[in-house]
C-alpha cells in the first residue's frame, strides 16, 4: 500500500504490476527476448511467488535463462505515491536482454476500487483500449505519460441509488501525469499495445492510437530497479537515486509489518502479526479510519477499523479518530419526529436532518463536523470503540472531554431503539451484517448487549467526571436483566436473535454467530451459559472444511455467520471478519 493514502501497487502470483491512483494507472510487465525467441515473465517455466507484508518476491527461472534466474522484488514506497520493483539478476546467458512494458492510464475508478471477486483481474491488464489517448514524452531513460481521468464522487459510486447514474463519458476530463524511471542505457520506444502476444511481437510494432511504451535493456548485470511514480517527478530525481529509494521503503516496510508479533505454537497463526500491521496501516488516512483500504475506501465512524489503534500502539490515531468524529455528533434539535421512507416501502427512516434518528446524538458518516443523514447506525460501533480506547490508555482527561459525547449517544439510543421502555433495543444497521438485517423494532440480543456494556462502562466511569453513577448502574442492570430473562432460551441453551414486537413477540431460536460473539464480548452471560451458546455454535452452525493441495491438516474449518435459509447477501456468508470476531468469542468464553 505505501503511505497512508488511496494510492497503492496491484500484483499477484505472476510478476505483473499495475498501479491504482485512485483509478487506473497503468500496467507493468517484463519479458525475455534471446536468440530470436520471446516470452512474458509470466509464462516462464517456473515461478516461486512469496508474500512478505508489504512486499512480493518472485523467484524466476526459464529455459531462456539456461542455469540463470531472476530475483524481483516489487514494493510501494511511503514518502510518495510510487512503485519500485528491484530486478537480481544471477547467472544468465549473455545475449539476454531484458524488456519492461507500461501503460494503459485511464484514471478510471473500477466499480469496486478493484475487490477481488467484484471487478476481475483482467481489469488490470495491459487493455489497448486503456491506452487511446496516452501521450508519452520520453527522455533518455525516463518518461512523462499523460491521460485524461473521468470519474464519478464517492457518493456515486458507493451509495445505493434511485436515481440514474451520470454517464462517466460525459464528465469532464482531467489531465494527470505519471512518471517513469527506467535503468541507464534502456532504449525507449513507443509500441502498439494491440501488438502484445509476446515480446518480439511488440518490439516490432510501432505508435498507434494505442500506444504505450516498451523498454529494452541490453547487456544485463547488477540490480534493475524501475520506478513508477503518480504524478510528477522533479527533474534532479535521477535513476542513481533508486536503490536509496528501494532501502528505505525496504526499512519502512520492515519497521512497518514487525509493529506486532504474534508467537503461538501455530505456525498458521505466527504470520499473522505482519499482515495485520500493514493492513492496519492502509485502513488509515487522516484524520480517521476507513471502512476498507480497497473496496468501500471511505469515512463511515462504526465499523470496525478504529479498534486498531490501541491494539498496535497507535494511540494518538485513535484519539484524532474519536476527536474529528466528535465534532460530527448532532446536538441539536434535541429530538424529532419519526419519519420513515416511503420510496423505500418504510424500511428505512427517512434521510433528512431533524428527524427522529438524526436529531442530537446522532453521529454523521464524514469526520470534522460535515452532519449529514446516512442509513446506518454507526454510533454503536463507535462508542464501543471508544470506550475501548478509555480502558486501553486510561486517559482520564480524555474521558471527560468525550462524556458528553457518550451522554448524547445513550440518550439517542433509547429514544429510537427502546421506545417501549422494556430495556430491549432495536438494532437498525449497525453491524457488518446489516445489509439485508432488519428486527422490525423487536428487542435484539447483539444491540442490546452494546447498550449493556456502554452502560455499565458509564457507571464506571461517571464518578471520574463528578457525575452520579446510579442511573448509568440501574439501567445497566435493567438491560442485563432483560437480555437474560426475555432473550436467553434455556430449553436450547442460547440466546434468541430477537422477540418480536408485534403479534405474539414469538422469540426468533435460530441466533447468528454475531448475537453470540457480541453478548460474549459485552460480559452478557455467565461463564456456563457462554459455553452453552458456543457449544450451539458447534452444532448447529454450519462448519466449512478446508482442503488444499499440499495442505495435510484435514482438521481445518471455517464456519457461516448462520444457518438461514434461503440464502440472501449479509444473512448467510462465510466472512474473515464474523469468523475472526466468533474465535475471540470462544477465547473469551474459556474455549
Amino acid at each position: 500500500y505505501g503511505g497512508n493514502t488511496a494510492f497503492r501497487a496491484e500484483a499477484g502470483d505472476l510478476p505483473e504490476f499495475a498501479l491504482y491512483l485512485p483509478g487506473m494507472g497503468g500496467n507493468l510487465k517484463f519479458g525475455l527476448i534471446r536468440s530470436g525467441k520471446s516470452k512474458w515473465l509470466t509464462e516462464a517455466d517456473k515461478i516461486e511467488t512469496r508474500y512478505r507484508p508489504g512486499s512480493m518476491r518472485y523467484t524466476i527461472k526459464d529455459g531462456l535463462l539456461e542455469q540463470g534466474e531472476l530475483n524481483i522484488v516489487a514494493i510501494a514506497t511511503y514518502d510518495r505515491e510510487a512503485l519500485v520493483v528491484k530486478i537480481e539478476i544471477k547467472n544468465i546467458p549473455a545475449d539476454l536482454e531484458l524488456v519492461a512494458a507500461y501503460g494503459g492510464a485511464t484514471g478510471t475508478r473500477f466499480s469496486r476500487e478493484g475487490d477481488i471477486g467484484a471487478d476481475p483481474e483482467s481489469s488490470f491488464y495491459l487493455n489497448p483500449d486503456y491506452c487511446k489517448g496516452n501521450a508519452f514524452q520520453v527522455n533518455n531513460n525516463r518518461f512523462n505519460l499523460f491521460f485524461g481521468a473521468k470519474s464519478l464522487s464517492e457518493e456515486e459510486r458507493y451509495e445505493i441509488q434511485y436515481k440514474p447514474l451520470p454517464d462517466p463519458s460525459k464528465l469532464p476530463a482531467t489531465i494527470k501525469q505519471l512518471t517513469g524511471i527506467f535503468p541507464e542505457g534502456a532504449i525507449l520506444k513507443i509500441i502498439d499495445a494491440k501488438k502484445q502476444s509476446d515480446p518480439l511481437q511488440m518490439l516490432s510494432s510501432g505508435d498507434s492510437t494505442t500506444p504505450a511504451l516498451l523498454a529494452r535493456v541490453q547487456h544485463l548485470s547488477g540490480p534493475l530497479f524501475f520506478y513508477l511514480k503518480n504524478g510528477k517527478e522533479e527533474a534532479s530525481f535521477t535513476y542513481q537515486q533508486l536503490p536509496s529509494v528501494f532501502e528505505k521503503a525496504e526499512a519502512n516496510r520492515k519497521k512497518l509489518a514487525e509493529r506486532i508479533k504474534v508467537k503461538t505454537p501455530d505456525a498458521f497463526i505466527n504470520t499473522l502479526g505482519g499482515a495485520l500491521s500493514i493492513a492496519a496501516d492502509a485502513v488509515w488516512e487522516d484524520p480517521s479510519f476507513l471502512h476498507g483500504a480497497v473496496a468501500w475506501r471511505m469515512r463511515l465512524p462504526g465499523w470496525r477499523g478504529a479498534y486498531l489503534a490501541d491494539v498496535l500502539g497507535w494511540h494518538d490515531r485513535g484519539k484524532m479518530h474519536f476527536s474529528s468524529y466528535a465534532l460530527s455528533q448532532v446536538t441539536e434539535p434535541a429530538t424529532g419526529p419519526i419519519e420513515m421512507d416511503t420510496a423505500l416501502h418504510l424500511a428505512r427512516h427517512a434521510e433528512k436532518m431533524g428527524t427522529s434518528v438524526f436529531s442530537s446524538g446522532y453521529i454523521s458518516r464524514n469526520p470534522g463536523g460535515d452532519k449529514r443523514p446516512h442509513h446506518y447506525d454507526m454510533n454503536l460501533v463507535f462508542v464501543d470503540q471508544l470506550l475501548n480506547h478509555f480502558l486501553w490508555t486510561g486517559d482520564t482527561t480524555y474521558v471527560k472531554t468525550m462524556w458528553p459525547l457518550l451522554k448524547r449517544h445513550l440518550a439517542w439510543e433509547n429514544r429510537n431503539f427502546d421506545v417501549d421502555g422494556d430495556h430491549l433495543y432495536d438494532a437498525y444497521a449497525a453491524i457488518w451484517a446489516s445489509d439485508a438485517l432488519q428486527y422490525s423494532g423487536g428487542g435484539v440480543t447483539h444491540s442490546s448487549a452494546y447498550n449493556y456494556k456502554a452502560y455499565k462502562m458509564a457507571s464506571e466511569l461517571a464518578p471520574l467526571v463528578g457525575e452520579d453513577a446510579d442511573p448509568y448502574k440501574q439501567k445497566a442492570a435493567a438491560i442485563l436483566k432483560a437480555i437474560n430473562t426475555k432473550l436467553w432460551m434455556p430449553e436450547k441453551g442460547v440466546y434468541a436473535e430477537y422477540k418480536d414486537l408485534l403479534g405474539k413477540r414469538l422469540l426468533h431460536p435460530s441466533p447468528a454467530v454475531w448475537t453470540i460473539y457480541h453478548a460474549i464480548d459485552s460480559k452478557v452471560p455467565d461463564r456456563f451459559r457462554a459455553y452453552q451458546s458456543l457449544q450451539y455454535i458447534d452444532n448447529e452452525i454450519p462448519h466449512i472444511p478446508i482442503r488444499a493441495k499440499g495442505l495435510n491438516d484435514t482438521s481445518l474449518y471455517t464456519i457461516s455467520t448462520t444457518n438461514w435459509q434461503p440464502y440472501t447477501w449479509s444473512l448467510n456468508n462465510v466472512v474473515l471478519g464474523e469468523v475472526m470476531h466468533t474465535a475471540l468469542a470462544y477465547w473469551q468464553g474459556g474455549r
